[in-house]
């Protein structure tokens, strides 16, 4: 498939989506359609975003003719969609699905929930961008150079090599049995990481500081650790008393939560603990070390 001789159909116009699709019409593709059953939601995007992207009357219109179809719905929805794909394209004149990919953005599905596609001869793969994307205009910023994961029939690993390398993305190949764990990390990586920095302000806001000004305090220090991780690998970027040694200041911590916070205690023992574990490859530490870390029996 080269840039001027293919054409992308994107279903569905929300973050993943659309950014994709505004990025890719940035590309010498032939065309590239977007459908959303909110036709309203797709004007706007492209007038908002100028991107040069041509708005589908129908689905059978995006998809008929198309030579790679993304199906950027949300997971729940996936399978309905390739079903009712499955049967427009038996039943309209259009061509064989056997010339056609397509592919979902699921990071937790397999191209399994394509089936009905493959099933009509289509090519059939997912391929999930593992990035953190709030809005559309943040993620055309943040899509561009992301790592995709690849799962799927490997007659479509050229293609998806394709269009990352078109959004100067890199590649990693999955195995269907591998993606659940692969998702469970970006969850660990993205979502848990924001729930442990609500921690962090609430024990602020434990001695007075107003959330908003917990919430500028930490970013430097936030900040620091991510450039800490980009330089060293994660043994040599940590830093506090866990990797010093220093169970005098961990007990003094977890008196603190006990009196003020203590249910944020199950949590904090529990993340500790895989800081020593951590710890142990930088500086030698164990769980003998700290002792105000064992439960009493």
């Amino acid at each position: 498939m080269g840039f001027s001789k293919s054409k992308v159909a994107i279903i569905g116009s929300g973050r993943v989506g659309s950014a994709l699709a505004i990025l890719l019409s940035r590309q010498n593709f032939r065309e590239v359609l977007v459908f959303d059953r909110n036709s309203e939601k797709l004007n706007l995007l492209k007038e908002q975003f100028n991107a040069k992207i041509r708005v589908s009357v129908s689905l059978n219109d995006a998809v008929a003719g198309a030579d790679l179809v993304f199906l950027a719905v949300q997971d729940r929805y996936i399978q309905e969609l390739a079903q009712e794909i499955s049967i427009l394209s038996r039943d309209a004149d259009s061509r064989p699905q056997s010339q056609q990919y397509f592919a979902h953005l699921s990071g937790s599905l397999t191209s399994a929930v394509l089936q009905p596609l493959a099933a009509a001869g289509a090519v059939t793969f997912s391929l999930h961008p593992l990035q953190s994307l709030a809005d559309v205009a943040g993620a055309v910023q943040g899509l561009a150079g992301s790592y995709f994961s690849f799962e799927g029939d490997h007659r479509a690993l050229p293609t998806a090599e394709f269009i990352v390398e078109a959004l100067a993305g890199h590649l990693v190949q999955l195995n269907a049995s591998d993606k659940a764990l692969y998702h469970a990390a970006a969850v660990v990586s993205s979502n848990f990481f924001i729930a442990l920095e609500e921690m962090a302000i609430n024990m602020m806001r434990g001695i007075g500081v107003d959330s908003e000004t917990a919430r500028q305090m930490l970013l430097p220090l936030i900040r620091g650790s991510f450039e800490n991780l980009e330089r060293v690998a994660p043994a040599e970027a940590l830093t506090g008393p866990i990797v010093r040694g220093d169970d005098q200041t961990v007990a003094a911590h977890i008196a603190a939560l006990t009196e003020k916070l203590p249910d944020y205690l199950a949590a904090y023992r529990t993340l500790a603990g895989l800081n020593v574990d951590l710890a142990a490859q930088k500086s030698g530490v164990s769980f003998d070390d700290f002792p105000s870390l064992k439960i009493s029996s």
